[in-house]
């Protein structure tokens, strides 16, 4: 009885908070709906829509039903970005992997490459993750995949139980740092206030995912040191016999990859790549999966993609929404009017970042507060690749932290421990994390200037060398201007043509006149003889 009137309390709480809200005007009411609909079960993009339609119907009149043209718009904006096909490939990808042998044979060979250094065998489950990571793109599916063949190895070598399931969990969250990334796919999608290339952000990526594994490895060393967790010793022959049975897993992120900065393939089509290739490995070379498997995968990762659109156009429009009520630009006003220096920013960017990514999922997250912290970022004199790059690894750390953590519950229904341990495991991976972020954050040459570096171009391009908040040489990378739209419109070469004939027009007087000049001149001289 004592248990049933527990359980019954908080209910009864958020009840009359939802009767009390409207009370409080617009902001009450649509507080009230959302909270509402939240108690009945209903899924983020139900809530997203809540939040939309009720934005637009409250403080921007809209009536008539013809006037939410706003939503069609989002999908328009969304059906002319080309880089949105990446995006269910990848998921598709991971999917067929996740079912697959790719994970096991990764953490064999893992195993086999550093399992005899100190702490080996955890250093392995990192890189394990990395790899994994980088053919994925997805967090979840790394915590699963690498957890779940990992966390009891780790616990029967001698490693406590709290550190493998903190260093798993943690590991996983490098999914979305480590390209190719979905987050990094998004990413150019909501932003808005600059060009960004999907590619020159993957390649951005790579420095700030070392950063982060780096630090990981670094306390895995130190902790099997500590925990004087026995080794084995090097076999040559048996990293020899991982690296063949591995070979296919390895060589995924270096097709994928190496054919995006090959200039093979760009992003878009390396993710359809990606799916063909995973189907082929796992069916038909290691022969993990039946082909009548994969139609299934397949339907199951259109469900998912099915409500995420749904997510992505209710959060576009919610986007026009804010930027029709000015309500970026109020910000920005707010923002330099309290005459912040650039690290302060910075600081509160952060600070602003790791609150978002306790209650939001990064996809949502993006789809609400980049279109409205880019523009802000941007008036700071934050380059937009590094802005998207603070963005991403203040979201990675949101998947440790409650109450929105996913690989919290991940990782709770995996190991079977209650979410309070899970949260205890991660809570020193989450400190140590927060020390690399603020490398990342502090010095952008180790996200943009490498990536920059990749792609070519000036690798000191848009990095703020001095921290003064503004740009040190490089292009800005700001919307196209009008003449490179109309090249795009109609073809460089038409456009090429075009320009020459005007100029061989602006030319045909300037030569006209220098003729006739030059015929006065001629009839003169007679006259001058005479």
């Amino acid at each position: 009885m004592t248990e049933t009137r527990e359980r019954k309390l908080p209910f009864l709480i958020m009840i009359a908070i939802v009767l009390f809200l409207p009370f409080l005007g617009k902001g009450g009411i649509l507080a009230a709906a959302i909270i509402a609909a939240a108690l009945v079960g209903s899924p983020l993009f139900v809530l997203i829509g809540i939040a939309t339609l009720g934005s637009l119907f409250l403080w921007s009149g809209f009536r008539d039903p013809t006037q939410f043209t706003i939503v069609i718009e989002g999908i328009r904006s969304l059906a002319d970005s080309p880089t949105l096909l990446a995006i269910p490939f990848f998921i598709m990808s991971g999917a067929v992997m996740s079912r697959g042998q790719i994970s096991q044979r990764l953490v064999d060979f893992a195993q086999a490459l550093i399992g005899w250094v100190p702490g080996g065998m955890a250093m392995s489950g990192v890189i394990a993750c990395m790899l994994f990571a980088a053919i994925s793109g997805s967090s979840p599916a790394t915590v699963v995949a690498i957890g779940t063949m990992m966390g009891p190895a780790l616990i029967a070598a001698g490693y406590q139980e709290r550190f493998s399931h903190g260093l798993l969990t943690s590991a996983g969250s490098l999914g979305i740092l480590i390209p190719p990334s979905i987050p990094m796919i998004v990413y150019p999608i909501v932003n808005q206030t600059a060009v960004i290339e999907v590619e020159r952000l993957f390649a951005s990526g790579f420095g700030p995912g070392l950063v982060m594994g780096s630090i990981l490895i670094g306390y895995s060393f130190y902790q099997g040191i500590t925990d004087k967790v026995p080794t084995e010793p090097f076999k040559f022959k048996k990293l020899m016999a991982a690296t063949r049975d591995g070979f296919w897993a390895l060589m995924f992120p270096i097709l994928i990859l190496g054919g995006i900065y090959g200039g093979i393939f760009n992003a878009v089509e390396a993710s359809a790549v990606s799916v063909a290739y995973a189907v082929v490995v796992e069916v038909w070379l290691h022969r993990a999966l039946k082909l009548k498997a994969i139609p299934e995968i397949f339907g199951e990762t259109g469900v998912f993609l099915g409500s995420f659109l749904v997510i992505m156009v209710m959060a576009l429009a919610l986007g026009e929404f804010l930027e029709k009520e000015e309500i970026p630009a109020r910000m920005v006003e707010w923002i330099q009017g309290k005459d912040l220096e650039y690290w302060q920013f910075l600081v509160l960017l952060n600070m602003i970042l790791l609150a978002v990514g306790m209650m939001m999922d990064i996809l949502s997250a993006m789809f609400v507060f980049v279109p409205l912290l880019a523009p802000i970022a941007a008036s700071m004199g934050v380059d937009p690749m590094h802005f998207g790059i603070i963005f991403i690894v203040n979201l990675e750390i949101g998947y440790l932290t409650p109450p929105v953590g996913l690989n919290l519950f991940v990782a709770s229904a995996l190991y079977e421990k209650g979410l309070g341990h899970v949260i205890r495991s991660v809570a020193p991976f989450v400190g140590l994390m927060l020390i690399g972020l603020g490398i990342i954050t502090w010095y952008p040459q180790v996200s943009i200037g490498l990536g920059n570096a990749i792609m070519g171009g000036d690798p000191n391009a848009m990095v703020d060398e001095d921290g003064d908040g503004e740009d040190d040489g490089g292009d800005s990378g700001g919307m196209p201007t009008m003449e490179e739209m109309m090249q795009e419109a109609m073809g460089d070469d038409d456009w090429d043509d075009e320009d020459e004939e005007e100029d061989e027009e602006e030319e045909a007087p300037e030569d006209e006149a220098a003729g006739e000049e030059a015929a006065d001149a001629a009839d003169a001289e007679p006259d001058t003889a005479e």
